[in-house]
């Protein structure tokens, strides 16, 4: 089976509807290709506040190419999202 080839699109795509299974209430901004640090930035927004997390370029491949089951991918994504999650200040 071939591998796809990986554009931006596709990875904002893939990204956008496995943040969708983690919580709906989150929205992907958009997704940079940082070459240097061979990794893809993905910017998030949730209740107002947004963020970034830098999320390695092989494992989206890997998830890609079917090669993983996505449990990698799902894990640093649940990281980003937890973060947004995270209120400051008392009650």
């Amino acid at each position: 089976m071939p591998k796809p080839k990986i554009t931006i699109k596709l990875v904002e795509e893939t990204l956008r509807q496995e943040v969708q299974k983690l919580d709906k209430r989150v929205q992907v901004l958009g997704v940079q290709q940082v070459k240097k640090k061979k990794v893809y930035r993905v910017t998030l927004l949730k209740d107002g506040k947004s963020g970034s997390a830098d999320l390695k370029r092989e494992v989206i491949e890997r998830y890609l190419s079917q090669e993983g089951k996505g449990k990698e991918l799902r894990g640093a994504l649940g990281k980003a999202v937890s973060h947004l999650s995270i209120s400051y200040g008392g009650q």
